[in-house]
C-alpha cells in the first residue's frame, strides 16, 4: 500500500494543493430603504483581516480570465442586497496568491451554458 490510501473522488483533498494565502467572504446587509455589500479579506498566513472598500476596487470591463495557473488561484464571492424598491447583486474576485481584488461587472462577462 502507498502512503496515500484514501480513495479518489468527492471529498478527497490533494496533499500537494497548498492552502490559499488569502480568502474572501462577502454578505449583503439591507434595511427597507438602503443596503450594502460588505466583504472581508483574510491573510491566512498572518490572520490579518481587512474590510474591502468595494467602491475603490478596479472594475472588470470584459472577460475576466487570466493566464492559467494553479487550481484554486481565484475565488469569487457574491452577495445580494434586497430593499423595498430595488435589489443589488455584487461579485468580487480574489487572487488567492497575491490578494488582488476586482469587482466583476456582470453585464460584461460571458454566460454558461452558452
Amino acid at each position: 500500500m502507498g502512503a496515500c490510501t484514501q480513495p479518489s473522488g468527492a471529498g478527497s483533498v490533494s496533499a500537494s494543493a497548498p492552502a490559499p494565502a488569502f480568502t474572501l467572504r462577502c454578505a449583503g446587509s439591507a434595511t427597507h430603504t438602503s443596503g450594502s455589500v460588505y466583504c472581508v479579506r483574510t491573510d491566512t498566513r498572518t490572520g490579518d483581516v481587512l474590510r474591502v472598500d468595494i467602491a475603490k476596487l478596479p472594475v472588470s470591463n470584459g472577460p475576466t480570465g487570466a493566464a492559467a495557473g494553479a487550481a484554486g488561484r481565484f475565488q469569487t464571492e457574491c452577495a445580494a442586497v434586497n430593499m423595498a424598491e430595488r435589489s443589488d447583486f455584487s461579485c468580487v474576485r480574489l487572487n488567492t496568491e497575491s490578494g488582488e481584488l476586482m469587482l466583476i461587472n456582470l453585464t460584461k462577462v460571458g454566460l454558461t451554458p452558452s
